[in-house]
């Protein structure tokens, strides 16, 4: 070689050799970066997939992909159901029922789809929501606060609302807005609003008294109307519409004073594995997100504690979806159901299979018990139910919760408005008799 190309030659080795170290740390490097949220070729590869859809329990489309420009976007046609049915957006990721099932439909791409560059389909899932029943809801709550009816006795989810809410169709442009709202319209407040149950737990306790023969529907009582004072809250019946001599009477308008002695009595232990027992300790089973109460971090060691706790006003919080399982129990003759809010999930080959149930059916109380409390709850025009009210800091919270028809139950509902208006009595009962009285024939 002549001494005029050696300088080449080394030019070339060292540019193959720099190649090859390159390469070398591509092979390594290229996993994890090709794992980035932001690889443009990943964020494409996620906006070719066809979602499969969310239908409500009458095939009604809640949501589906739509073809646009070589991709698909998620459209809602319904947006009254975005707390149930979620969200599914490249930026902020997935929530609600779209969270819930997102394997199922964002499918599976084999070798075969792949090699001929054919975009991933997913599956379909039927959810147990009433669309046009869930539209009802929604056009009704106009306040904060929120509503869900369940089926009885199995517990289906048949429509949930919570307002405010959101439109899943604008998520990506008005994330920054929603997500700084201090009205918290992301929230979903039927299956994670964590609330004073106040006055709405005396159903709970009426059902153990009962059980117990601790507590006697017809027995008569002194002060039954008494004021309950906790501290710097002082509670009184929610509403006086008779003379409170009986335990029925003291249920009906909701007064505090038996269901605070009642928990006197129990203790802490028990009034403890009471809630426990009812479920108000854990998140409710259900295919999308629940909540619950933190643990209980202040023993019941005082008159005050215990009363505050069986009053519903210690630290136990509860979802609406608690309290519409409570009245399921109520009105199933004493069993708290499994959670479902998806009935069939389709299979690749196009049929539908049954989706399972979140949990099991679970005895609690028995049948005699169940109908009395059914009996005792105050009953209008075929609607059973019992209302009453609750403080949380100085907002007061109103509570309904109650089943149609009074004499065969099909239908339970849980009912939560947040700070309402003073001069309405019981709104939340008020709003809740009008919807399960649409459900009647």
């Amino acid at each position: 070689m002549s001494r005029s190309l050696r300088p080449t030659a080394g030019a070339f080795l060292l540019a193959f050799a720099g190649l090859a170290l390159l390469l070398g740390w591509w092979t390594v490097a290229a996993p994890g970066l090709s794992a980035r949220d932001d690889n443009p070729r990943n964020v494409f590869a996620e906006q070719r997939i066809r979602r499969g859809a969310i239908l409500d329990r009458a095939g009604q489309v809640l949501a589906e992909s739509v073809p646009l420009s070589g991709t698909f976007s998620r459209r809602y046609p319904l947006t009254d159901t975005s707390p149930t049915v979620g969200y599914y957006s490249i930026n902020y990721g997935v929530a609600g029922l779209e969270e819930a099932f997102d394997a199922v439909l964002r499918g599976n791409a084999d070798s075969i789809d792949r090699l001929l560059h054919r975009p991933q389909t997913g599956r379909s899932i039927r959810a147990t929501i009433d669309a046009e029943l869930n539209a009802e809801l929604t056009a009704r709550l106009t306040e904060p606060g929120a509503l869900v009816v369940l089926s009885v006795p199995d517990g289906q989810v048949l429509a949930a609302t919570s307002f405010p809410a959101y439109d899943p169709n604008t998520l990506d442009a008005d994330w920054k807005t929603l997500s700084a709202d201090p009205t918290a319209p992301l929230l979903n407040r039927v299956t994670q609003g964590l609330y004073q149950p106040g006055a709405i737990l005396q159903t709970v306790l009426l059902a153990e008294g009962l059980e117990r023969q601790a507590i006697t529907l017809t027995q008569a009582q002194p002060q039954l109307a008494a004021p309950v004072s906790l501290a710097s809250l002082t509670l009184n019946c929610t509403h006086v519409t008779q003379p409170i001599t009986t335990v029925v009477d003291a249920y009906a308008d909701a007064c505090p004073a038996l269901f605070a002695d009642f928990g006197v009595a129990l203790g802490e232990a028990e009034l403890i594995s009471i809630t426990q027992k009812w479920g108000l300790t854990e998140p409710p089973p259900l295919e999308i997100r629940t909540a619950a109460a933190p643990t209980l971090t202040l023993a019941l060691s005082t008159t005050v504690a215990l009363q505050a706790y069986a009053a519903g006003q210690g630290e136990l919080t509860v979802t609406p979806l608690h309290m519409a399982r409570v009245a399921v129990v109520i009105g199933s003759g004493g069993s708290m159901p499994a959670g479902r809010l998806v009935s069939e999930i389709e299979q690749p080959d196009g049929t539908w299979r049954e989706a399972n149930s979140i949990g099991v059916s679970e005895r609690l109380i028995g049948v005699s018990t169940a109908r009395s409390v059914l009996a005792a709850m105050k009953t209008i025009d075929q609607v059973a139910g019992h209302g009453g009210a609750a403080y949380s800091g100085r907002k007061k919270l109103s509570w309904f919760i109650g089943l149609a028809p009074a004499d065969a139950p099909r239908y339970a509902i849980a009912v939560l408005l947040e700070d309402p208006p003073a001069n309405i009595a019981a709104p939340a009962e008020d709003l809740g008799r009008a919807v399960l009285q649409t459900l009647l024939p």
